[in-house]
């Protein structure tokens, strides 16, 4: 999880040709991470929100490693986190942070 948090900001920094496949590093490694292989692309759609964002100065990748960070210390504190994925997606969604593409 902290190699994905570490990374994100690279995100913005990425060429052009090389930020998709960037992309789904992350999401791949966040899936791994958060034992919720089947959803990649979710995490993946939520990286590219949180880039979407980010470019339109809302800090976007910031927010989002901000809630991952959050979200790895749980998972330290609470022990056996049942569903940690849930908890991401549940808090994502209510804070505002997923950043539905329009």
């Amino acid at each position: 999880m902290q190699d994905v948090i570490y990374l994100l900001p690279t995100v913005a920094e990425a060429h052009v040709t090389k930020r998709a496949a960037l992309v789904g590093i992350l999401g791949a490694a966040l899936a791994r991470a958060l034992n919720d292989e089947h959803s990649r692309r979710w995490y993946c759609r939520l990286i590219w929100n949180a880039w979407s964002a980010e470019i339109q100065g809302r800090g976007g990748l910031q927010v989002l490693a901000a809630q991952l960070a959050r979200l790895d210390v749980d998972r330290q504190e609470w022990g056996e986190l049942r569903q940690p994925a849930a908890l991401l997606a549940c808090r994502v969604k209510t804070t505002g942070t997923h950043m539905e593409s329009e």
